[in-house]
């Protein structure tokens, strides 16, 4: 016998919206566990439709998400019966059972009484909860379900098999047996995200003493994605130098125990994180249309970035990792040189396109991205290509927006908040909101989407489902700021509290307080964070552990209008004004004064960007200087005009530091020689250089100036 169940409580107990929980029975055992707090108006049509979708022959697969209990529920057309798969996605993400081929039209007479009683129960006790789309699609679904069930044609399936022996050992092997061609098949469908990567195989492990010391069947897309999530806690224990670790990969036994001082640690945790990027490329050589699958690329992200923390942490000891994070950070933003044959002398830029009328340009941000330059402020976010200025995507919001470089976006109103995920007018998920404002600022780490809400509370949302992962709201606090470092989300508050919190559950791992409000958000310097709090002309350096939150030391000062400090190696930089003038002061990792110097820049505020052997201050009026590692200045270039509203960074490119100001300044980092000015206006409040070094501008009145660079003059030597 199969029927659908849905709890009765919500009706003894109504709510906006309703919540309740959701079964599957076969036989009285519930094939859905777990599902107890589930947004019915959501849940149910959802359910409803699927199996009318393959009722009717429109579809072979379906897949419905219970996003409170992380359970994703895949159906499949195979002939007169339907296969149910009902997948976890929590920890270990697994098949909580085998596959099950139910009778088809038994489950279409079960989800058709589920959704005539909901119907039913639903005009009775509040029948303003289910808004007008969501039942006339819940109508459509049971008029298909009174139809007659139509068998649309099986095509004869072109089964795959594909193993793929461990690189190294230790090092994980997989195979892929796909008989049902769910790969090629549900991908050429366009069928759901997950369902298409649902095919069979297993994954086993080889040690050195033993050729297969671990295996897992089941799908190998399940088991690599907990392996990842497994990897970046082991990396965890390896980087805070714990003598041993034991796990269940992917929650099967046999228990492995690890000796992290023989080394084992970092061995396994690399080949975690190839068998996820192997995986990939098998699926995706298998079928092409699979490199856009949102999992896929999450779990390529993931990878990715695991062996990147890995490389960085392995190849430097914990005090020089910040230097290695500076260059990363120096050669990305760089890109390669200009290709000269000879010393660059002079550039010209044309005007490339324009747009108008971006609302709250005054409070936007410039981000730029693989995809396209992306425009954020409070209420709106919008992408343009950077070639011809037409916008990709835009989104509004009444209580706010928050957006990424690389696309993902934040939409919330009173009542919900959506997910987007690039172009597209649809958002990939929506969910019940508080009703209080999101944004501007957009994080990703780790799967999860990180952002403020009310400027205060840091929020985590899962970036496929967008399920609230976690929440902080701290006390007495008006202003937040929120930064990621490694698996720490770190808060810091102008209440003089900062709070560091595991990314994957939100548990308060440390609590620091200090006498005055922190002002921006800490800075990553290697395994320790550095933190600027301050208020009138009374401003303090706070370094700490990233992982602890035990203070090394606090670096007082009497700096008005200080900087963001710089990290760069082994020394630490901050500017200010001191009596009214601009000074920079250099520290070591001790917390000790190295050097302090006169800018001559004048009026702050100054920003600060790290150059090989040395530091590049700008200031407000758009003059810049360049101060070495043992503070001597080599060039300075004075002020561009008019003061703007306030300091914006440099942004270096190509080899070739670009000062913002009235008049934008392409400047030879090497000796300060002029070699392009383009006017901005004295209104400028963000400014962006892409690898190409091409110029983009926002004015305070919103609009959006793009400059190419059209030629380069050089001196060759004879």
């Amino acid at each position: 016998m199969i029927r659908f169940r849905i709890g009765h409580r919500w009706k003894r107990e109504p709510a906006d919206p309703p919540h309740d929980s959701v079964a599957l029975e076969l036989d009285g055992v519930n094939l859905l566990p777990g599902a107890v707090e589930e947004p019915l108006a959501e849940a149910v049509p959802a359910l409803v439709e699927a199996v009318a979708a393959l009722h009717v022959g429109g579809r072979r697969l379906a897949q419905v998400s219970l996003g409170e209990a992380h359970l994703e529920v895949v159906l499949r057309r195979a002939g007169a019966d339907l296969e149910v798969q009902v997948v976890s996605l929590s920890r270990p993400a697994r098949l909580l059972r085998p596959p099950l081929r139910l009778d088809a039209e038994e489950l279409a007479e079960a989800a058709w009484t589920c959704g005539r009683d909901f119907l039913k129960d639903l005009g009775q006790v509040a029948p303003e909860m289910l808004s007008r789309e969501q039942k006339q699609g819940l109508e459509g679904a049971l008029k298909q379900l009174e139809e007659p069930s139509l068998y649309p044609e099986e095509l004869r399936p072109q089964p795959y098999t594909r193993r793929v022996a461990p690189p190294t050992v230790p090092g994980f092997g997989f195979a892929l047996e796909d008989p049902e061609d769910v790969l090629r098949r549900a991908a050429k469908e366009k069928g759901p995200a997950l369902a298409s990567l649902l095919c069979s195989g297993e994954v086993w492990l080889s040690m050195p003493d033993k050729p297969v010391a671990w295996r897992a069947g089941g799908p190998p897309f399940l088991t690599a994605l907990e392996l990842a999530r497994q990897a970046a806690e082991l990396a965890r224990a390896v980087e805070l130098g714990e003598p041993r670790f034991s796990l269940e990969p992917a929650g099967v036994k046999p228990e492995l125990v690890l000796d992290l001082k023989a080394g084992q640690g970092e061995e396994l945790v690399a080949a975690m994180f190839h068998l996820g990027q192997a995986l990939v490329v098998a699926m995706t050589e298998r079928e092409r249309s699979l490199a856009g699958n949102p999992y896929l690329v999450e779990l390529t992200e993931r990878c990715r970035e695991g062996l990147s923390h890995l490389r960085v942490g392995a190849a430097q000891p914990p005090e020089e990792a910040g230097m290695a994070m500076a260059r990363t950070a120096l050669s990305t933003a760089a890109s390669r040189p200009l290709n000269v044959p000879g010393r660059l002398r002079r550039l010209r830029f044309d005007s490339r396109w324009e747009q108008r009328k971006l609302s709250d340009a005054e409070q936007g941000r410039l981000l730029l991205g693989r995809q396209g330059l992306v425009f954020s402020s409070p209420q709106m976010a919008c992408a343009f290509d950077k070639k011809t200025g037409k916008q990709q995507w835009r989104r509004a919001a009444t209580h706010g927006v928050a957006a990424s470089a690389d696309g993902y976006s934040l939409a919330a109103s009173a009542v919900r908040v959506c997910g987007f995920q690039g172009k597209g007018a649809g958002a990939c998920w929506l969910r019940d909101h508080d009703g209080q404002r999101i944004g501007p600022l957009l994080l990703r780490q780790d799967g999860l989407l990180l952002s403020l809400s009310d400027d205060r509370i840091a929020l985590a949302y899962d970036e496929v489902t967008g399920r609230e992962k976690w929440r902080l709201s701290p006390p007495r606090t008006r202003r937040s700021h929120l930064a990621v470092q490694a698996h720490r989300a770190l808060l810091a508050t102008d209440s003089g509290y900062l709070y560091g919190l595991d990314l994957a559950d939100g548990q308060v791992r440390f609590r620091m307080s200090a006498s005055l409000p922190f002002l921006g958000p800490p800075m990553p310097w290697g395994r320790r964070f550095v933190a600027m709090l301050g208020q009138g002309t009374h401003c303090a350096l706070l370094l700490s552990d990233a992982h602890s939150g035990e203070a090394l030391w606090t670096y007082e000062m009497s700096l008005a209008l200080p900087s963001m400090p710089l990290p760069s190696g082994k020394r630490l930089y901050v500017a200010g004004e001191l009596e009214g003038e601009g000074v920079i002061v250099c520290l070591d990792m001790g917390g000790q004064t190295r050097w302090q110097r006169a800018l001559h820049l004048g009026p702050g505020p100054y920003t600060l960007a790290k150059l090989p052997g040395g530091v590049l201050v700008t200031s407000a009026l758009g003059a810049a200087t360049r101060m070495t590692d043992e503070g001597e200045p080599e060039w300075r270039v004075g002020a561009a005009g008019e003061q703007l509203s306030k300091a914006l960074p440099p942004i270096i490119s190509r080899g070739v530091v670009m000062v913002p100001g009235e008049r934008v300044r392409a400047v030879d980092p090497d000796t300060g020689h002029v070699l392009a000015e383009v006017r901005a206006g004295a209104g400028l409040t963000a400014l962006q250089a892409d690898a190409q070094l091409n110029l983009y501008f926002l004015d305070e009145l919103g609009t959006l100036s793009a400059f190419k660079l059209v030629s380069h003059f050089a001196v060759v030597g004879g």
